[in-house]
């Protein structure tokens, strides 16, 4: 069965129009290779928390996982880490950069999720993002978790803030000049169910974090537990 990244080109914009307009896109782009530096310390406070909930989740380790925005790949390397093909996406190539240095066993592509339109139905498992969707605008969201239903067989797995959050997420998101604020006050069943995703698993991760596991609207799905789909003809 062809890989996500086997079946996709980048989309011209006539083809697949991008609702985060150009310059929003440029600041994201150089904040995030301003402040790759500091990633040593996100990651060492995300990293175990990505292998315990991928652990309690138990998602079949044979599904094959497509990993949106994954920076410096920590989430992506966690599914690998449980045996997941995985293929890690992002724009940004200093974080990618590290990715592939620590996580040699993931296939890290250089790709702006403007391009998503590219990627054909059905195409993973799985289409995971990390602490990405509280930085975008609701738009933009939209866009980005509707492609995620679409491609994923069976399961979208979201991290990211819940409503709960405190003042030093608040002083950080700031700084990063975010969409957080207005993404904490929208409630997640309301934002994913508009793009074809239903909530069948909710965690808190954390003093301010969450991980949602959503069903994509047409998924093979199995019950408790996923397990590999059949191929796409």
């Amino acid at each position: 069965r062809p890989r996500p990244t086997e079946t996709m080109t980048q989309a011209s914009p006539e083809s697949s129009p991008c609702p985060s307009p150009p310059g929003e896109r440029r600041r994201t782009r150089l904040f995030f290779q301003l402040v790759s530096v500091i990633y040593p310390v996100i990651e060492w406070n995300l990293l175990p928390t990505y292998r315990k909930m991928l652990e309690r989740i138990g998602l079949d380790p044979s599904l094959e996982v497509l990993d949106l925005a994954t920076g410096t790949g920590i989430l992506a390397g966690a599914f690998a880490e449980r045996g997941h093909p995985t293929v890690g996406l992002d724009f940004t190539p200093a974080l990618l950069r590290r990715a592939r240095h620590r996580f040699p066993g993931v296939d890290f592509r250089e790709f702006d999720l403007c391009g998503l339109g590219s990627i054909r139905d059905n195409s993973s498992d799985i289409v995971s993002m990390g602490y990405f969707l509280h930085g975008a605008d609701p738009t933009f969201r939209h866009f980005v978790l509707s492609h995620a239903a679409r491609i994923a067989r069976q399961a979208v797995v979201v991290f990211d803030y819940g409503p709960e959050g405190n003042w030093f997420v608040r002083v950080i998101e700031w700084v990063e000049r975010s969409h957080y604020p207005e993404f904490i006050r929208t409630p997640r069943h309301e934002e994913f169910g508009r793009a074809g995703l239903g909530i069948v698993v909710d965690h808190r991760t954390s003093q301010f974090g969450h991980v949602w596991v959503c069903r994509p609207s047409e998924s093979q799905w199995t019950g408790d537990s996923l397990t590999p789909s059949s191929p796409s003809p």
